[in-house]
């Protein structure tokens, strides 16, 4: 029986990792092809209705942009950031120098999203586990992305400027931590 290659059908626990050969999931599910449930849809009717609320897509990019801004903006003002241009000359090997990050997403809100990349100083060197631990313990929810990087990205339909303004002071405290 041959089952069709499709982004459903691939096993979930290799789903993301996207590997260079399908992973069939065994049985009926393994029919899946880019469909999700009548379920999974219907849970998004719920959603929608809060988008509604919102003011839909202009409102809420809206907002996203002042949040992002916002976030920007006191992570600049950190001790411990490092502008793009000076980390090669800060940073000129992995390992070396003191604790620091920079922001690797443009700064221009056309050409980003809701996130910000944050890469890590020294490079290699453990800083971003150390800060992503810290910021989990204060209740900050970021992603990581080994093996430097975390990305923050404030929701405009529940986060307000005082998670942003919390989230850069509770990322100061994290390095103050380190020293």
């Amino acid at each position: 029986m041959h089952l069709f290659a499709g982004w459903w059908g691939h096993q979930l626990s290799t789903r993301f990792a996207m590997p260079p050969t399908f992973s069939p999931i065994v049985g009926a599910q393994g029919f899946q092809q880019s469909n999700p449930c009548v379920i999974a849809i219907a849970s998004l009717l719920g959603s929608l209705r809060v988008f509604k609320a919102a003011g839909m897509m202009p409102a809420i990019r809206a907002r996203s942009l002042i949040l992002t801004s916002t976030l920007e903006s006191r992570l600049v003002a950190s001790k411990y950031f490092v502008p793009t241009s000076d980390v090669g000359q800060q940073y000129p090997q992995p390992a070396h120098g003191k604790p620091g990050f920079t922001i690797i997403t443009p700064s221009n809100p056309e050409q980003r999203g809701a996130q910000l990349s944050l890469l890590f100083l020294p490079i290699g060197s453990g800083v971003m586990q150390k800060i992503f631990g810290r910021l989990s313990d204060y209740g900050v929810i970021g992603d990581e992305r080994e093996p430097d990087v975390i990305r923050l990205a404030p929701a405009p339909l529940y986060n307000t400027l005082k998670d942003c303004e919390d989230a850069a002071r509770y990322m100061e405290e994290a390095f103050g931590s380190l020293e």
